[in-house]
């Protein structure tokens, strides 16, 4: 009775145009029928009734419905059909629910009840499974009895499950918390890196600029006195140079009596003058001096890793006097500090000299041609 009702029901709250329950808004027409709009706007794409003054047939008894300047939005809406269906919704999605639920109490197999629980198998049974069917051998048990007992332990499941739940969220909270202070404290700790690691850079790289300075004073000044030292050991060579070419092109006596002269001046300031000495004591620049400034205050170790096999040369671009010889520096064992600078020391003092050793033997090859005071012709002693 209450299906048939139901369907009846249904077959009156259903648009004639797609045949289903009503779409709201519901938009009823001149001639008392009810339509979904959508199906509306169907219609009149069908009928070429594109103008909002246009008119149309009624899909069911054909009577020309006028739009009168409002299109459909000028339709009037049927509220009631909108609540009626809406509330038939409902009770529909009720109806099918406890039919759902009646249908699942049923046994399929031989559509009874299902008023018993089968223990061994552990699933609900109707009687006639139990007295002829496939548990008939088997330890049943009221279905409501089970189903109390059963409610109860889920009921403490439930209750534990929800502890652990709250206790679960509780933790998820305290990690979110932790992760939170993890990534500030990772995002602090690498602005504290880049800060304090800048300006440990910057401060070597102002020492390594002050001790440019020194440097360049330090070189400039021993420059200029092995300049000047050279140049008064070129004294004498020069003055043989030029008495020798005059003995060659002198012409006649009274020539070489007016140059003799100026020769004879020269003679005597160089005779009576203080004798050159290579005096170049103080005149070499240390390199541990300046190496010792730079490292001050700094422990190598702490910055080389004692499984590195990093070479000094490159660390950067070495000089072209070094390209070829700058050795690698192992840090295989714990090498002390001081251990470490001396190898670096030796190794720069080393390679200084066998870059200074080709310039001295070339000086002295040329210095073997160069004239001696005794040299010198016996008048002009």
């Amino acid at each position: 009775m209450f299906r048939n009702i139901m369907e009846a029901l249904v077959q009156v709250l259903s648009c004639p145009v797609c045949l289903e329950l009503f779409t709201p808004p519901v938009l009823v027409l001149s001639c008392a029928h009810n339509f979904c709009k959508k199906c509306l706007e169907k219609i009149l794409t069908l009928q070429n009734c594109s103008h909002v003054n246009g008119h149309f047939c009624c899909p069911m008894c054909r009577k020309i419905v006028y739009l009168r300047g409002g299109g459909l939005t000028g339709l009037p809406r049927n509220i009631l059909a909108e609540n009626v269906v809406e509330k038939f919704k409902y009770e529909l999605e009720l109806f099918h629910a406890r039919e759902q639920d009646r249908l699942s109490q049923i046994c399929e197999e031989h559509g009874e009840k299902m008023t018993l629980v089968c223990l061994t198998d552990d699933k609900p049974i109707c009687a006639i499974c139990k007295l002829f069917g496939d548990h008939e051998s088997h330890t049943v048990a009221k279905i409501a009895e089970v189903y109390a007992e059963r409610k109860k332990s889920f009921m403490k499941g439930l209750d534990w499950v929800c502890q652990q739940s709250e206790y679960a969220e509780q933790a998820r909270k305290e990690i979110e918390v932790k992760i939170t202070e993890l990534v500030y404290t990772n995002t602090g700790i690498k602005i504290m890196i880049e800060a304090v690691g800048n300006s440990l850079i910057k401060g070597i790289r102002c020492r390594m600029a002050e001790l440019k300075g020194e440097l360049h004073k330090d070189y400039s000044t021993k420059l200029e006195k092995l300049q000047l030292l050279a140049n008064d050991f070129q004294v004498p060579t020069h003055l043989y140079h030029q008495m020798k070419a005059f003995l060659e092109k002198h012409t006649t006596s009274v020539c070489f009596l007016q140059e003799d002269k100026i020769f004879r001046s020269k003679l005597e300031k160089l005779t009576e003058g203080k004798p050159v000495q290579q005096d170049t004591n103080g005149c070499n620049i240390s390199i541990g001096h300046y190496f010792k400034n730079l490292i001050k205050g700094i422990s190598i170790n702490n910055y080389i890793s004692c499984n590195s096999d990093e070479t000094l040369a490159s660390s950067s671009e070495p000089p072209e006097a070094f390209k070829l010889e700058c050795p690698a520096f192992s840090f295989s064992g714990g090498i002390s500090n001081e251990h470490f600078c001396q190898e670096v020391l030796d190794f720069f003092q080393k390679s200084s000299k066998m870059k200074q050793e080709p310039n001295q033997h070339i000086s002295h090859s040329e210095g073997n041609n160069t004239p001696r005071k005794t040299d010198l012709p016996l008048e002009a002693k």
